[in-house]
C-alpha cells in the first residue's frame, strides 16, 4: 500500500490532505457502544476503586485487539470492562469520556450511544440512566455534542428476558432513550425469536435496530418484516444475496458499518484490511454509514474508520461526506433536530470544500465511477 491515496483522474492525494479531511470532517456515529468505548486507563483506574483483580493487566496490555477476531474472546474482556463500571460515578465519566474525548475530539457531532443493561451486572437500569445522561448533559454543555441512547438486548439471554428488559425501558421511559438493538453473538440468538420483545418496543413507540454480522442474507428480512427494524448494525452479508440487497436499495435501508472492528473480527473482509464488502456495498447503491464500534478495544477512534476506508478503497471527501450525509438520514433525532443537525453537517463539509489547502473539490474524491456523485452544495 502507498503512502497516498488516489484522487479523481489518477491525481494523487497527499496524506496531509488525508488526515484534514478524515479529522475535520464532520461525524454522526450510530454504532459506538459504550463499554466498548472505555479506555483502557479508566478501566485500570475503576479496577483499583472497585478492588477488581484484572489478572496483572495493565492499560497498555489490556485490549489485544488481534485476539478479537475471536468474538468470544471480544465478548469476555467486554465484560471485564462491564464489571468495573458499577456506579452513578462511573457511568457518568465513561459516557462522559466516550462523548467528549472519543466523539466531539474527533468531530462527532451527535452520537447515539448503544448500552447493553446485561452487561453491568446489578447496577440497576435506573441508576445506567442516571449516570449516562449526566454524562450526556454534561458533554452537550462542554463541546455541543448531542446525544441518545439505544438499549440493546442480548441475544445470548432468553427472549423473556429480552421482553422483560423492554417492560423495564418503558416504565422508566425517559427523553434520552430513543430506541433498542439486538447485540452479542448471533449464532447464539436467531432474530426471530425475539420478535414478542421488539414488537413490545415498537408498541411503545421505541425504535428499532439489530447486530446482523455472521448471519445469512435471510436475518435480513427478519430484521425488517419480523422485528421492524429501520435500520441493521453491520449486515456485510447482505450482499451475498441480490434479491434482498436491491430490496434493501429500493426501502434505502440504512446499514451502519464499522470497518476497523468488523475487518479485525472478519465479518466485512477476510482480515485483509481490503473492507471489500463494504465496497460491494456501496458500489450495490446500499445506504451505509460508517462508525467505530469499540474504539479503544479495537484500537481505532471515530476519524480512523475513515482514514481506513480511504486508503483501502480510495475514497476522498465526496464518498466520505456521503457517508455522514447518510447517517444524518438514518439518525433518530426528531425532524427538528435532525434539520439542525443536517445544516451543522453541511457547513462542515462545504469548510472543508472551501479549504484553500486541500485540492480542489473533484480531485479530493477517490474511487471509480460507479461510486462518482457531485456533492451537494
Amino acid at each position: 500500500m502507498t503512502d497516498k491515496i488516489a484522487g479523481a483522474g489518477g491525481v494523487p492525494l497527499q496524506p496531509e490532505a488525508l488526515e484534514r479531511i478524515v479529522q475535520e470532517l464532520p461525524k454522526v456515529s450510530l454504532h459506538c457502544h459504550l463499554l466498548g468505548s472505555v479506555q483502557p486507563a479508566t478501566v485500570v483506574d475503576l479496577a483499583k476503586k472497585h478492588s477488581v483483580d484484572l489478572g496483572g493487566h495493565t492499560a497498555e496490555t489490556l485490549y489485544d485487539h488481534g485476539s478479537y477476531e475471536d468474538l468470544g474472546e471480544f465478548l469476555r474482556v467486554l465484560d471485564v470492562v462491564g464489571s468495573v463500571v458499577r456506579d452513578v460515578d462511573d457511568l457518568y465519566r465513561v459516557t462522559y469520556e466516550s462523548l467528549t474525548l472519543g466523539g466531539a475530539a474527533h468531530r462527532v457531532l451527535h452520537r447515539e450511544i448503544q448500552i447493553s443493561p446485561p452487561g453491568h451486572g446489578a447496577v440497576p437500569y435506573p441508576r445506567l440512566l442516571e449516570g449516562i445522561s449526566a454524562g450526556m448533559r454534561d458533554a452537550l454543555i462542554d463541546t455541543g455534542i448531542t446525544s441518545s441512547i439505544v438499549v440493546g438486548l442480548c441475544r445470548e439471554d432468553s427472549p423473556a428476558a429480552a421482553l422483560q428488559l423492554v417492560e423495564t425501558v418503558i416504565e422508566h421511559r425517559t427523553d434520552e432513550v430513543v430506541g433498542i438493538g439486538l447485540d452479542y453473538a448471533e449464532v447464539k440468538g436467531e432474530p426471530a425469536q425475539f420478535a414478542p420483545a421488539f414488537m413490545r418496543a415498537g408498541e411503545a413507540g421505541l425504535r428499532r435496530t439489530a447486530h446482523s454480522e455472521t448471519g445469512p442474507p435471510r436475518h435480513i428480512e427478519v430484521l425488517l418484516d419480523e422485528l421492524g427494524c429501520s435500520r441493521v448494525d453491520h449486515g456485510y452479508h447482505v450482499v451475498d444475496d441480490p434479491r434482498i440487497t436491491e430490496r434493501c436499495v429500493q426501502e434505502q435501508i440504512p446499514f451502519i458499518a464499522t470497518p476497523v472492528s468488523s475487518d479485525i473480527g472478519r465479518y466485512s473482509g477476510s482480515g485483509d484490511g481490503s473492507h471489500r464488502r463494504i465496497a460491494q456495498m456501496v458500489e450495490a447503491g446500499l445506504k451505509v454509514a460508517i462508525d467505530s464500534d469499540d474504539p479503544p478495544m479495537f484500537g481505532t477512534d471515530p476519524s480512523h474508520d475513515f482514514r481506513a476506508l480511504s486508503l483501502a478503497l480510495g475514497y476522498g471527501l465526496e464518498e466520505l461526506a456521503r457517508f455522514t450525509r447518510n447517517a444524518v438520514d438514518a439518525c433518530w433525532l426528531d425532524e427538528s433536530d435532525k434539520t439542525s443537525l443536517r445544516r451543522r453537517v453541511e457547513e462542515g463539509i462545504n469548510a472543508l470544500i472551501r479549504d484553500d489547502s486541500l485540492p480542489a473539490p473533484d480531485s479530493l474524491s477517490g474511487g471509480t465511477d460507479s461510486t462518482h456523485h457531485q456533492l451537494n452544495r
